[in-house]
């Protein structure tokens, strides 16, 4: 590899810089020394490391997280504000020199869209123009990073969210998976489901998404044509435009603008109208969240956010201009996670569907880099929100990858007593449920795939927390909740307090998974241990419930996930009809505000939800857009279809269908071995079951039926006289 040479391009102020290089299979510490004068942005393979706006900027960075075996890709905008300017660049790999600013790398004078991705066609770019090192910080740039350890600057896993000096990675999937290619699926499904088993679908990872409206407000720009003039801009304020995109969407705002002077935009994203029209206060994290303000270069630019973000409306002000600008071809680049649509529900009943679509919509738009608990605030890994979001996935997707990720990484920052935090991060909160929730996850997950291995694999975390809630319990194997020593439930314990009837079931079932995960190792004495203690806690436990049911515990039907715990509840003592009003009646609030997600809670006033277009709307900042809501997304297969797994991985599962006043259900849920499908009317049923599996039939109405059923395709007519001929 060549030495480092000074770099840049026909622009005085600024350069947008690329250039691919190629790892090995196997590769070290990757630490990347730059310098560009007077600041920069740095990304690699898409993804934002850093960025540094002063003088004096020289960094080292261990960007190893950022880098993959094969093709990789560096780019860096470099700014100047005067007199001077160049880039210099070296990256080193186990000590050894990968890639270092030559001719060699493409430069732009302005920002295209997709200059810092690897989709972009840079083959018609300039090559950079070198420059003496003195022009580029030789002082700065004399020794070298392996000279000087301490001056590495370490990579931070957490939330990738928000760039700056500190870069930021997660190893997550979604880095290195690619959209594949809809798998195969049976004919016989398709014949069985319709053609509209394929068709309904999010926006796919890339997709450009483009405004369905303009708004009109007062004081802002109008237009239906998607071109904007905006001129006559103060110093800090100026004319405005809204955007309505029409749904939800979550991704990376995109605007081409054309001036003849630099200008300033200020940016507000919202999932209701009425958010733009005001903003969080700036010392407020979510203000960061919301609110972006971009300098913008003279000429024309096709600019695109650093920062992603979920919303619907975009509202977009022009200030510190001097003349006219120009903005046009507003968009959204979206971005999602790559899963195929395999599971589907589809009955007589068009809200029981939109209820359904909204909630397979809404998971999909929150699994990014991990599972968020929603994509406009917080956009985190919550341990309570990734495991209900991975469980409907079953259901919907059927992916594994990205539940695996999650676990693993909560699985490295636990706590040394054995308590998970209940967010990604050390020294992150603790909230006793969400412990459970963790180690509950391993059961669903072992369920739904039939994959032993990564239970077992991490068995001792597991084991530690379930041995830290454990040590909570008392003689009578129930654990009863102390008051909050502090006034934020995000602290320690959550709201619960005392002898929980729900605390202590998810603690019941976490002792359960703990045993499974014992006889699947094959560890006699843990075996005796979790038996010991799930017969001292289940009697108590079961007696909590009859005392108090989970229906009648305080706050827990307002809660996204409780709610769904006592609708399972009622469907498995045979309330069926009183747990499908109980969705029509909650979701279908939710859905007659205009949204096409789902809320993070029940919070309606009067059952009512204020409309998402309504611009005086209360109720701001709260997340609109949160995944644990889905749960009729598990429900509805998994108990009107009645469609469960009996055996890991659906080798064995039951059909116990329960219509109500539904005339026909439509459903097909994947499985490691294929999927299943299940058409159903008053007249007909009919049922594919995969090679490799078996099913248990159920019918108790139109008729009482009970038979086991091997793989294939199944027809059984429902009415008596067509039974009998």
């Amino acid at each position: 590899m060549s030495s480092v040479i000074p770099i840049w391009g026909g622009c005085a102020e600024e350069a947008y810089f690329r250039r691919k290089f190629t790892l090995k299979e196997t590769f070290g510490r990757a630490v990347l020394r730059i310098f560009a004068d007077t600041g920069y942005e740095l990304f690699l393979n898409g993804r934002p490391v850093a960025v540094v706006d002063e003088w004096n900027n020289t960094r080292d960075y261990d960007v190893t997280p950022f880098l993959s075996a094969g093709e990789n890709l560096a780019a860096v905008h470099g700014m100047n504000h005067s007199g001077h300017r160049g880039l210099s660049l070296e990256l080193r790999v186990g000590g050894e020199c990968v890639l270092c600013s030559d001719e060699s790398w493409r430069v732009a004078d302005c920002e295209l869209w997709d200059w810092s991705r690897m989709e972009c066609d840079d083959r018609f770019w300039s090559f950079a123009k070198p420059l003496p090192l003195q022009y580029a910080g030789l002082p700065q740039w004399r020794g070298h990073a392996g000279d000087h350890p301490e001056k590495i600057i370490p990579c931070q896993t957490g939330s990738p969210f928000f760039i700056g000096e500190l870069p930021k990675a997660v190893r997550s999937p979604f880095f290195r998976k690619r959209e594949r290619e809809e798998e195969q699926i049976a004919p016989e499904v398709l014949e069985m489901i319709g053609p509209e088993y394929r068709t309904s679908r999010a926006a796919r990872p890339g997709e450009r998404l483009t405004p369905r409206a303009w708004p009109a407000l007062e004081g802002s720009a109008t237009g239906t044509d998607g071109l904007f003039r905006l001129a006559g801009a103060s110093r800090y304020e100026g004319p405005f435009l809204f955007a309505d995109f029409g749904e939800e969407t979550v991704g990376y705002l995109r605007i081409r603008t054309r001036s003849n002077g630099n200008f300033q935009l200020r940016i507000r994203y919202g999932e209701m109208l009425a958010e733009c029209l005001g903003e969080p206060r700036r010392d407020q994290l979510l203000h960061r969240m919301l609110v972006e303000e971009v300098r913008i270069r003279k000429g024309e630019q096709e600019w695109e956010s650093r920062m992603r973000v979920g919303f619907r409306f975009v509202r977009v002000e022009l200030f510190d201009a001097d003349g006219e600008v120009e903005l046009s071809d507003v968009s959204v680049r979206a971005s999602l996670y790559p899963v195929e649509y395999r599971g589907y529900f589809h009955c007589s009943d068009p809200l029981l569907n939109r209820i359904w679509e909204a909630g397979r919509k809404t998971v999909h738009l929150c699994m990014q880099e991990y599972y968020l608990d929603g994509i406009k605030r917080d956009r985190f890994l919550w341990v309570g929100d990734t495991r209900a979001e991975a469980l409907y996935n079953y259901y919907l997707f059927g992916d594994r990858e990205l539940f695996r990720f999650c676990w693993e990484e909560m699985a490295d920052v636990q706590y040394a007593d054995g308590a998970i935090p209940s967010e990604l991060g050390e020294g992150a909160s603790c909230l006793w449920d969400y412990v459970a929730w963790w180690v509950i996850a391993f059961h669903d997950y072992r369920l739904f795939t039939g994959d032993d291995e990564f239970q077992l694999r991490l068995r001792n975390a597991l084991y530690a927390a379930v041995d830290w809630l454990s040590e909570r319990s008392g003689k009578d194997g129930l654990i009863s909740v102390p008051e909050n020593p502090c006034s934020s439930w995000m602290v320690v314990l959550n709201k619960a307090t005392g002898r929980s009837p729900f605390l202590n079931l998810l603690y019941l079932r976490a002792l359960e998974t703990a045993l499974e995960t014992a006889e699947l190792a094959g560890e006699p004495e843990r075996i005796a241990l979790f038996r010991g203690q799930i017969a001292r806690t289940r009697p108590a436990v079961e007696a909590l419930l009859r005392e108090t049911p989970l229906d009648r515990e305080a706050n827990l039907a307002s809660a996204s996930t409780g709610l769904y715990e006592i609708l399972e509840q009622q469907f498995a003592r045979g309330e069926s009809g009183k747990a499908l009003a109980a969705i029509r009646r909650n979701w279908g609030a939710l859905l007659a505000s205009g949204a096409d997600t789902l809320y993070e809670g029940f919070y309606a006033s009067d059952g009512h939800y204020p409309s998402v277009t309504d611009p005086a709307a209360k109720r701001l900042f709260i997340s609109y857009c949160h995944g644990w809501t889905a749960g009729p997304c598990t429900l509805l297969p998994a108990e009107i279809a009645g469609i469960k797994p009996l055996e890991p991985g659906f080798r064995r599962f039951r059909v116990a269908p329960k219509l109500e006043d539904l005339a026909e259900v439509k459903t097909v849920v994947p499985t490691p071995f294929g999927e299943i499908a299940l058409v159903m009317t008053r007249s007909e049923l009919r049922l594919r079951i995969p090679d490799g599996t078996s099913a248990e039939l159920e019918l108790t109405e139109p008729v009482v039926l009970r038979t086991a059923l091997a793989s294939g395709i199944h027809r059984i007519p429902l009415l008596p006289e067509k039974r009998d001929a």
